[in-house]
Order: C-alpha cells, then structure tokens, then sequence
C-alpha cells in the first residue's frame, strides 16, 4: 500500500512582526476561498501530494476506509 495525502493548499508569506499584514493575508485566502466556490475553481486548488513513508494505513480517515464485504 502506498499513501499519499490529498489536500488543499493555498498560503501567502508573510512577516510575522506585522500584524496587519497577517490579518490582510488572512482577508486575502477569505477572499481567494469564496470567489474559488463562487466561481466553480476550488477544484482547482486539490492537489495529490507524493507518496509518504511515514504515513500508516490508521491514518486514513474513517469515512475512506473500505467496508468489509457481508458476504
């Protein structure tokens, strides 16, 4: 089995020290998040990472786990 993670990844740099940038960066991905739903694009931002060794098969969210067959 080989594990990867599926994730969203959408970030700005910024200076730590500045506390209105931070808040404007965080106004920024707001905003960024809404008009990628409003305009059908979140899609877009789901990315496949590589494989990862450290990652267990216990690390896959319940909701994917295959259920074992009745039969």
């Amino acid at each position: 089995m080989r594990l990867a993670k599926v994730t969203i990844d959408q970030s700005y740099v910024v200076d730590l020290d500045d506390e209105v940038m931070v808040q404007e960066a965080k106004n920024n991905l707001y905003e960024d998040l809404m008009n990628a739903v409003k305009y059908n694009e979140l899609f877009q931002w789901i990315e496949l990472g590589n494989e990862d060794p450290t990652l267990k098969p216990e690390d896959i969210t319940e909701c994917l786990r295959k259920e074992p067959d009745d039969g």
